[in-house]
């Protein structure tokens, strides 16, 4: 997926805003999640329920291998995060059928927000790393 000798354009800044990112989302989600667990009005919710369930586990998932992968990154092996990277530029469509008001409007609009920053700097990763 990436091209030999485009990852050495990439500058890390940009490489861990992309990490930073992807793990504040988690972060957020993981938060609602706990904070709303002991509110039945939320939490047996069909929508809760699916990102108590489905959703964060999988972020989760995701966000490990994106730190293992900016560690990489760190030490010259470039292209698995850009790999993630690439796969992240999609990430409404990864969540589609979530959604981001599981937890009320105000959680959802910061959701909104930090789900918009992953798909940017994604975008701008593999913008520098030269893949389409």
């Amino acid at each position: 997926m990436t091209t030999p000798g485009a990852a050495a354009t990439v500058p890390q800044a940009l490489a861990e805003r992309f990490a930073k990112s992807f793990g504040a989302f988690v972060e957020a989600v993981w938060l609602a999640v706990t904070t709303n667990v002991p509110n039945p009005a939320l939490a047996n919710t069909p929508a809760f329920l699916a990102w108590q369930t489905r959703a964060l586990p999988r972020l989760e998932k995701e966000n490990a291998s994106i730190q293992n992968a900016m560690t990489l990154f760190v030490i010259g092996e470039t292209t698995t995060l850009l790999n993630l990277a690439a796969g992240s530029r999609a990430m409404g469509r990864k969540l589609d059928g979530f959604d981001l008001n599981f937890a009320g409007p105000d959680v959802g609009k910061k959701l909104d927000q930090l789900e918009t920053a992953i798909v940017v700097t994604a975008y701008q990763l593999c913008a520098a790393a030269g893949i389409p």
